[in-house]
């Protein structure tokens, strides 16, 4: 097939991911297209109508491509929306979309040869002159091109993974070869492609680069262009499948989760190429994340497109590969299943909630970068992602309410708090909200080098109360993560408070209601006792608890605590059992951070 039979070659160049009418997905795009998005988001506003909206991304598209007009450089939110809405515009604007080369065709005026790969599930379709050849370079004697060879190598690797290893719905019809076109002058702008097609097997036939030239580097040991032919192959290929499982239908077939999804499998298939780096930080080398992934703006809702794939990698690598073939058979059963929406219903088979895990989900991101830490915790690849941007750093404990106004739906905000050395005692976050939903994620850095996370979430209540059993004392540093993990409703008229020794978090969670307003120590019941009583006590706050009991001659017979506790709306009640010691009296000293507290009790045998 000639080049110009796809796509009118004054606009090839500038284009990295398009959706042809009636369905072309091209993939993998490099830099966000944020007025394109500006605009559908203004119709999705009610601020334009379909008309408008079409028009006005119509014209972004044919300004020439230059420094001050990038805008060509991913056609995918443009040609999605107009394939969406193709039946609501007029005709006028459809011939301009047709005008700039939106539409298919497999006619081709250049010799082609084909390849079957080894295991004859795809014929590859490639030119070895003409301006779509690829290099004739043949150093295994095969007769085949090496480059061939290695398109056909991950055309079969990523069928082993995603089709018989994962078990994603095969969409390569029994008994038949699915089509892999070769084509150049993709490289100004697209690894590869995924286009329609009624007379290809399954629907879908692929197009990939011919020799990646000029492509951003990635880490495949055997170079950037072999790298780049495996992962494109591994993302084409599952938008193949996702066509096959739901046709594109959105939402999951939208151009933000398909691009996810299909991103996933590029780590998932090829673990040492990692070319998603290039979306989710400024380059493979840098420390610096991407001004649209999460690690940049992690209050910038989910989903993403390329730039949040590591949002995907978290459950890929917390529950291995079939938690997303479990959700691709709930979306493949109702096609207007969102992913996120497939998550609460499958993960509650795996004993976790969607909330909590969207919580840890960030704290994974947050635990990255320079703020890995020397524990195992969060991503297997974390010293190589970007560092993730803060609110705010706070130097020691605030000691008034921190203010965060809202947190936007499947979104969150980041945090973190230096103790000082005179913060001490127990860690207590409370966060106020509107009564919508908030999850709380907190993250301490142990002294001893331990990093453990502490979530918990809540909604339709004004405050989330998260008492804690780690002390300001024992930890380096503590991450905090706010998160909605809605995808409704934003979360507003949020605040923060933080408690330590000296300073009582106004408790107002319904879940801990009637707490104390002081300690209370009360005297052991009954008294005096033959051979057991009981000791009871109230915490308004959490705090390290130490009780012991001593005798007379203040020899310590028995330590019933020595552990932090939470505040409780009811006593905490401990049994000291004094068979085997001799009558008389006894003491029992309760020491909470750092106040003490000493009783006396009789025991008659």
């Amino acid at each position: 097939m000639h080049k110009s039979g796809f796509i009118n070659k004054r606009f090839k160049r500038a284009f990295l991911c398009i959706l042809f009418i009636p369905g072309i997905l091209l993939a993998q795009v490099r830099p966000v297209q944020e007025t394109l998005l500006s605009v559908q988001s203004s119709f999705e506003r009610g601020e334009l109508d379909v008309r408008s909206a079409a028009l006005q991304q119509l014209e972004l598209l044919e300004r020439p491509v230059s420094n001050t007009h990038a805008i060509n450089k991913c056609l995918t939110p443009a040609t999605m929306f107009l394939h969406q809405h193709r039946d609501e515009l007029d005709s006028d604007i459809l011939a301009k979309a047709q005008s700039l080369g939106l539409v298919e065709s497999q006619n081709s005026t250049m010799a082609e040869e084909s390849y079957i790969s080894p295991s004859g599930k795809f014929e590859i379709i490639y030119q070895t002159s003409g301006p779509d050849s690829v290099s004739i370079t043949d150093d295994d004697g095969n007769g085949v091109p090496d480059y061939i060879d290695h398109v056909a190598e991950a055309a079969d690797s990523s069928y082993r993974h995603e089709v018989l290893t994962i078990g994603f719905t095969d969409p390569i019809p029994p008994g038949q070869t699915y089509k892999v076109r070769v084509e150049d002058d993709l490289s100004g702008g697209a690894y590869g492609l995924t286009n329609t097609s009624s007379t290809s097997p399954g629907g879908t036939f692929i197009v990939i680069e011919s020799n990646f030239d000029g492509f951003p580097e990635n880490t495949h040991p055997d170079g950037d262009q072999i790298g780049a032919i495996y992962v494109t192959m591994a993302h084409e290929f599952k938008h193949a499948i996702q066509y096959a499982q739901n046709n594109w239908s959105s939402p999951s077939g939208a151009f933000n989760w398909s691009e996810m999804d299909a991103t996933l499998m590029e780590e998932v298939v090829y673990d040492d190429v990692n070319d998603y780096y290039n979306y989710i930080k400024n380059g493979i080398n840098s420390d610096n994340p991407n001004s649209s992934s999460i690690f940049f703006s992690p209050g910038s809702g989910t989903p993403g497109a390329y730039w949040h794939v590591s949002w995907m990698i978290y459950y890929y690598e917390k529950f291995g590969s079939t938690v997303w073939h479990e959700v691709w058979q709930e979306i493949e059963s109702e096609n207007n299943l969102s992913i996120d929406d497939a998550l609460r219903r499958i993960l509650p088979a795996q004993e976790e909630d969607f909330s909590e895990s969207f919580v840890q989900n960030h704290l994974w991101h947050l635990a990255s970068g320079s703020r890995t830490g020397t524990d195992s915790y969060g991503f297997r690849e974390k010293e190589e992602y970007p560092n993730s941007n803060l609110e705010a750093t706070f130097n020691s404990v605030p000691e008034s309410s921190v203010n965060l106004n809202s947190v936007s739906r499947m979104a969150a905000r980041y945090y973190e708090v230096i103790p000082s050395p005179g913060d001490m005692g127990t860690i207590e976050v409370a966060v106020d909200f509107d009564t919508t939903q908030v999850g709380v994620g907190l993250l301490f850095y142990h002294k001893d080098g331990r990093m453990t996370d502490l979530i918990a979430t809540g909604e339709n209540k004004a405050q989330l109360f998260v008492p804690s059993q780690v002390n300001w004392a024992d930890i380096d540093r503590l991450g905090l993560v706010i998160a909605n993990y809605s995808n409704a409703l934003t979360t507003r008229d949020l605040s923060i408070q933080f408690g330590k020794t000296g300073q009582v978090v106004d408790i107002r969670d319904p879940e801990y209601g009637d707490i104390p307003e002081q300690i209370a120590v009360f005297q052991n019941y009954p008294n005096p006792f033959n051979p057991s009583t009981k000791i009871s006590f109230e915490l308004p706050q959490s705090a390290f608890v130490n009780l012991e009991v001593f005798d007379i001659m203040g020899r310590k017979v028995q330590t019933l605590a020595n552990e932090t506790l939470n505040p409780r709306s009811r006593p905490y009640e401990y049994t000291f059992n004094a068979e085997g010691l001799s009558s008389g009296m006894y003491i029992y000293r309760l020491r909470i951070d750092g106040e003490v507290f000493t009783k006396k009790m009789m025991y008659i045998k």
